[in-house]
């Protein structure tokens, strides 16, 4: 008799599913139209659940235009949540070894991302952003697996850029919320960037 699936393993079922049903809605809208290529480069902060301390911060997306200056389309995320790091002592008199590393924690993700820009003022050009799809939480120590979880989420986030022709160059921040028991919800910040 199979195991009941959980939500999150589900969740990971039904997203090649969710993926071609968005692609077959926005296909026409899309046809003919070049794709903005996005991403950002930073940190993670504000971390829910140890490891705390933070990581880089990678994301990259492809989107099209649907109108009303809205964009939608495909974005990846990885992150890294931190690691600790683990005291060592003699078993004998009780000194001091120095410290190794421990728990290492990152999480990888693909995302449904919607893009809308408001209008510029002084040169730089506000956008806000939103996402919802799915994470791959692991657990690692010295690049050991020890252990790895699906999870659904989404994140809000927003910035400004600066336009030179088609390519524009700023800050973004973007919350996001995981629906797990390992990483509950963190910031991403950092440069962020978009050519057309």
């Amino acid at each position: 008799m199979a195991a009941p699936r959980t939500p999150a393993k589900a969740a990971w079922a039904v997203a090649p599913l969710a993926l071609v049903l968005a692609l077959a809605v926005a296909a026409p809208a899309c046809a003919g139209a070049r794709p903005e290529l996005a991403g950002a480069a930073g940190a993670t902060l504000g971390v829910l659940g140890p490891p705390d301390g933070g990581g880089a911060s990678l994301s990259a997306a492809a989107l099209w235009p649907v109108g009303y200056g809205l964009r939608f389309g495909l974005s990846l995320f990885a992150e890294d949540m931190g690691s600790e790091t683990v005291e060592l002592t003699d078993i004998h008199d009780g000194s001091d070894l120095g410290s190794v590393a421990g728990l290492h924690r990152m999480a990888l993700g693909a995302a449904w991302r919607l893009d809308g820009e408001f209008a510029p003022a002084l040169g730089w050009i506000p956008f806000g952003s939103a996402t919802w799809g799915i994470w791959r939480v692991s657990d690692d120590v010295q690049g050991r697996e020890l252990g790895a979880i699906g999870s659904t989420g989404f994140s809000l986030g927003g910035g400004l850029r600066h336009a030179v022709g088609r390519f524009q160059l700023g800050a973004s921040v973007r919350y996001h919320r995981l629906f797990n028991e390992r990483v509950g919800r963190f910031v991403a910040a950092g440069v962020d960037w978009s050519w057309r």
